[in-house]
């Protein structure tokens, strides 16, 4: 099916002289099944239709031999009808070749990057950061299968106050980090993370009191306390008493961050050993649900090789450069009126929403440190550089739009204009647990090692009640493989524009709508064709292929297209939809259309086809989505 589609868009290009990639996706899947299987706005280039269906009715069968596909008109549309019969012989020479379902990929491939996560390195991952990296992850394999050359990166943000108040916490114990975790032998970033939250709500509450916040005073009290009940190795009176010792605390984080800007020691060493602490622990929670990087980029670094720098001086050096605030700055509203205004490609780009106001760029304080967006901006550049990128995509919360904005107009302003058309800003909406907010300041939040292990634990349970002599290794593994689907499955199935509430319960539900129903379907498709055994295809009877059988059959064919537009529309919960209307659909029919009990050997043959087609389609889109095969469960 996917190359009678491609082999139509082709014809089609070339009967109405119109781009081909505009001819494939005109092709669209009809709101009525009535309208056929695919449909083309014909009445848009041609006024006279019937002479175009004759034409590329020719060319299908002569050209590409292609035979299973009837045409028809209907108000303007060109309406194309995989005849069921005919798509039957056509499937079943293709597995006689061992054919193996592909996505179509892009005639010119792209080297694209996709920074995802990058999550501050201070405490552990959690629920929310799963949201990004598995938006990122999905759209990284989505390009990959489309043919592009994609380059996973994640931004160590290794500078700023946070890191710092974290580096205080381990001076004030007067322990290296490292030694510090093979002492207590706990995961590393959850150590690093503890010691954040006790040094972080500890100055806070100095501050609260000194200024006579009662209410808030006691709030932090109260973190504090719970802060003390999870102490990992008697740590927590001496690590508060000595941030209470301090004379003034936040010129204690201040001098930590600025000599480890200059890259002066101790802080380099210590800073690099505690943050290379917690990038372990999130590289073993993300190896848990099948997230890795090509790159791992330190933002210190662009700042000691002398590139935010430079780029610090060439933006002295714009017409846009002003004083904002007694601060070195970039005139973006200028930007905006002078640049954006006059260009159609990068306005478009670029999308202003209107009535904003966007202020400009600060690029250093008054005390001639950098900011995050300063820095942000050589690292654009230097991901299009090192990777040699045609384009960049930043998987970024919601909450940096204007951040991000302000970027891109400056990119535009300072001449970078390929790279301030080429990037994306990928934003998502936060997650959301019932138990309410998390704030990582307070070390309160749940990690993605929390939520994964409680709901291995959960599917672990059912596992076990179906399998109840099932060797322990194996429901391990099972449940695990349950857990991560669930999880994948739950951050892509909606719009990343749609704030997300993450149920543990809903999310592993066996029976509609979870990444665990999509691996049960799969497994139930795998278990037909195991008590079926092998399929004989010269046995099978293409005039069976008809009804809900050829409805599922084209369905399923149609996967490697939805993973295809999926890809170019950047709309990984495109293909969650599509995947489960698969599933229910093989479910519902297979309810009422038995395959190893039906009587007529040639119409049990053609069902082992259709099953084997929809167990490779849903195979071929869960992996896609990142989301594990199980072959039993």
């Amino acid at each position: 099916m996917t190359r009678a589609i491609e082999a139509s868009s082709r014809a089609l290009a070339d009967l109405l002289k119109i781009d081909e990639s505009l001819a494939f996706w005109s092709l669209m899947e009809p709101t009525k099944e009535e309208y056929g299987d695919a449909a083309f706005p014909a009445i848009r280039y041609t006024k006279d239709v019937s002479p175009l269906m004759i034409k590329l009715r020719e060319m299908l069968r002569e050209k590409y031999g292609i035979n299973y596909v009837s045409l028809r008109e209907l108000n303007g549309f060109l309406n194309i009808y995989f005849e069921g019969p005919d798509l039957a012989r056509a499937v079943i020479g293709w597995l006689r070749e061992k054919g193996s379902m592909e996505v179509p990929t892009v005639a010119k491939p792209l080297t694209i990057v996709v920074e995802h996560t990058s999550a501050n390195p201070i405490h552990p991952l959690h629920i929310g950061h799963a949201r990004n990296a598995c938006i990122g992850d999905s759209l990284a394999r989505l390009l990959s299968a489309r043919g592009h050359k994609v380059v996973r990166r994640f931004y160590i943000d290794d500078m700023g106050r946070q890191v710092a108040i974290a580096a205080l916490g381990f001076k004030l114990l007067n322990v290296r980090p490292n030694d510090l975790v093979k002492e207590l032998k706990v995961k590393p970033d959850k150590l690093v993370g503890w010691i954040y939250a006790v040094t972080s709500t500890t100055i806070d509450a100095i501050k609260a009191r000194t200024s006579g916040d009662l209410e808030e005073a006691e709030k932090l009290a109260s973190a504090l306390a719970r802060l003390k009940s999870q102490d990992p190795g008697n740590l927590f009176d001496r690590l508060y008493n000595s941030v209470l010792a301090l004379k003034d605390p936040e010129a204690e984080v201040s001098s930590i961050n600025t000599r480890y800007e200059q890259g002066l020691e101790p802080e380099k060493s210590l800073i690099r050993e505690l943050v290379g602490l917690v990038l372990e622990g999130f590289r073993q929670s993300l190896s848990r649900i099948g997230v890795s990087f090509d790159e791992w980029d330190w933002e210190s670094d662009l700042v000691w090789n002398g590139m935010v720098r430079g780029l610090v001086e060439q933006a002295k050096r714009s017409a846009f450069y002003i004083k904002y605030k007694d601060a070195d700055a970039i005139d973006v509203p200028s930007i905006i009126s002078k640049v954006l205004a006059s260009d159609p490609e990068a306005s478009s780009a670029i999308k202003v929403p209107k009535g904003l106001e966007i202020p400009p760029l600060i690029l250093l304080r008054s005390d001639g440190s950098t900011l995050y967006t300063t820095r942000d901006l050589a690292y654009t550049l230097f991901k299009y550089r090192s990777s040699n990128a045609d384009k960049v995509i930043n998987v970024i919360g919601a909450d940096q739009r204007l951040p991000q904005l302000q970027l891109r107009i400056t990119l535009l302003g300072l001449g970078y204009r390929k790279e301030a058309i080429n990037t994306i800003h990928y934003d998502y909406e936060i997650v959301r647990l019932p138990t309410g907010a998390m704030h990582g300041r307070r070390g309160e939040y749940v990690t993605l090692d929390e939520v994964l292990d409680y709901a291995k634990s959960k599917a672990l349970e059912e596992v076990r009640s179906r399998n109840p002599n099932a060797e322990k290794e194996w429901a391990e593994k099972t449940a695990e493989a349950i857990a991560v689907g669930a999880l994948r499955y739950s951050m892509v199935q909606a719009r990343a524009s749609k704030p997300l509430t993450f149920n543990v319960e809903k999310a592993l539900n066996l029976k509609e709508s979870s990444g665990p129903y999509l691996q049960y379907t799969y497994v139930r498709a795998n278990n037909i064709l195991e008590k079926h055994g092998p399929i004989d295809l010269e046995g099978a009877g293409p005039e069976a292929l008809t009804g809900q059988r050829r409805k599922l059959m084209v369905k399923a064919l149609r996967t490697p297209l939805v993973i295809a537009k999926a890809a170019d529309d950047l709309a990984p919960e495109d293909l969650v939809g599509h995947l489960v209307g698969l599933a229910d659909d093989f479910n519902a029919w297979y309810e009422v259309d038995t395959v190893i009990h039906e009587p007529d050997r040639s119409v049990r043959e053609l069902k082992a086809v259709i099953t084997y087609i929809v167990k490779e389609a849903l195979g071929l889109g869960m992996s896609v989505l990142g989301i594990p095969l199980l072959r039993r469960m």
